[in-house]
């Protein structure tokens, strides 16, 4: 049986909003007309593609979200490190250019004594660091384009900030410093979803300066490489060893990393299911591609009961309903610990 291209295009629409989007809850969708829908089935067939592709992911990070008082002495010695005191040139929200120590200066006295002015000391963040990257090898001057493109986008609204690009590592990144509250007296409070969407502008931003980029979750890539907090890479670098930290995984981590992954996991199998019954040939090849794609992730690899004896499986289905409740709850609690936000979106700890 074969399924019509609409409905091929709408399963694909259904699925792939689970894979790449959060779910919006107790949310009325509003009537789409054609057009709309045309564009929205041609934005997620992109999207399949590239992340089939494998095209590379672009990072955003807060690096100061855990951090506590931000006032302008904080401010001041970010300004000086994003600028090597003065020897990066800085660019602000007007597009005007700062090279120097003097007008580093300049710049820090204007954040403390302007209007809505940055105290010398202050319990609340002052403002937010953001940093964005790309893989070594990309085009460092359409990372800093994009980067422009992407603030004046996003905070384009009178809010001051100045960015600067680093060229002296491998991956090409650059530093954007954006005061949290803005021209209104708002103050900015990003949490995940809003740190997903700036990575989705940023990648949107780096294809149309000509960069292959996209900003998929972790979780639709199958993705299960860890990624230590702040403090355990500190405790390693002295030689101490980190109690609530294992670079290998075990049973119970393995167990938790897959009960992650199984939304995506379906919603991967949806697309599977679409695509193989559809009346296109290029659909049915893409459903073999997806296929490829699910079985080459390295949940698979990582997936629980790997050398498990059928003794071992059969003292587990006898476990007690009380065991059961207690193994469930930790393995949310490493679930938790697996996952404490996407290392793609990373709010530093």
């Amino acid at each position: 049986m074969s399924f019509p291209k609409t409905y091929v295009d709408q399963m694909l629409l259904n699925w792939g909003d689970r894979l790449f989007h959060d779910p919006l809850r107790h949310v009325r969708a509003p009537r789409m007309s054609r057009g709309e829908l045309r564009r929205d089935i041609q934005c997620m067939r992109e999207q399949l593609a590239r992340t089939l592709q494998r095209t590379p992911e672009v990072m955003v990070k807060i690096t100061n979200k855990a951090s506590g008082a931000q006032g302008m002495g904080a401010v001041r010695r970010h300004l000086r490190y994003i600028s090597r005191n003065g020897k990066v040139e800085l660019e602000d929200q007007e597009g005007m250019t700062m090279l120097g120590r003097e007008a580093l200066h300049d710049l820090t006295d204007a954040w403390h004594l302007g209007s809505w002015g940055i105290p010398e000391e202050s319990r609340r963040r002052e403002v937010f660091n953001v940093l964005l990257s790309m893989p070594p090898g990309t085009d460092r001057q359409a990372v800093r384009n994009a980067a422009r493109a992407f603030a004046a986008e996003e905070f384009g609204d009178g809010r001051r900030y100045v960015f600067a690009a680093h060229d002296d590592e491998a991956h090409p990144h650059v530093h954007l410093t954006v005061q949290a509250r803005g021209p209104d007296g708002k103050r900015l409070n990003p949490r995940k979803q809003d740190l997903q969407r700036w990575r989705e502008q940023f990648a949107w931003q780096l294809r149309g300066h000509g960069v292959e980029a996209n900003a998929t979750r972790r979780l639709a890539r199958g993705e299960t490489r860890r990624y230590p907090k702040q403090a355990v890479v500190h405790m390693t670098a002295r030689g101490e060893t980190a109690h609530y930290w294992r670079s290998e995984l075990d049973e119970l981590a393995r167990r938790a990393l897959w009960d992650a992954h199984a939304g995506s996991l379906e919603a991967w199998q949806g697309v599977v299911h679409a695509m193989a019954g559809s009346q296109s040939a290029d659909d049915r090849s893409l459903a073999a591609l997806v296929t490829d794609f699910v079985q080459t992730m390295p949940v698979q690899r990582d997936r629980p009961g790997t050398g498990r004896t059928d003794r071992n499986e059969g003292a587990r289905r006898r476990t007690s309903s009380r065991e059961r409740g207690l193994r469930d709850a930790e393995r949310s609690e490493t679930q938790r610990a697996l996952f404490p936000d996407d290392p793609d979106v990373w709010m530093e700890r």
